[in-house]
């Protein structure tokens, strides 16, 4: 690449601000031309600036509402809905397990050993520590 002398890189510098100010006034332009076609279409439809107010802050809360699926919102969803019981129990270290989502190590591991995860539903433990069921007769 050719050194450039201090004149020509000023030149170049000169004829870019040039551009910048034609854009400047041209977005200006078109940004002025805009706002005054808006109000001309206002005036047409009787729409006034408290109109346009109302309609964003409805258009916000009907955006936290949709939200509420994902997000910070996500969380006060989470904590107005009660916690699930647990399903699942480990017998000697009475870890819990909801059912919900990836299985715990303790329960993969168990069942890798080829024990079925019925096996440890906390109705079917909670029976057998009680011992036998003795008959109403």
């Amino acid at each position: 690449m050719p050194r450039m002398s201090y004149d020509s890189i000023q030149k170049q510098i000169q004829k870019l601000q040039a551009q910048a100010k034609k854009l400047e006034a041209s977005h200006l332009a078109r940004k002025s031309k805009s706002v005054s076609q808006v109000r001309a279409l206002m005036k047409k439809l009787n729409v006034s600036i408290t109109d346009l107010d109302d309609s964003i802050q409805s258009t916000s809360t009907n955006r936290k509402v949709r939200k509420t699926r994902s997000g910070e919102t996500q969380k006060a969803l989470k904590a107005a809905r009660p916690p699930v019981p647990p399903k699942y129990k480990h017998p000697n270290t009475h870890e819990t397990w909801t059912g919900r989502g990836k299985p715990p190590r303790w329960l993969a591991a168990l069942m890798a050993q080829g024990q079925a995860k019925e096996d440890f539903l906390i109705a079917s433990i909670e029976l057998a520590d009680s011992g036998p069921a003795i008959p109403n007769n």
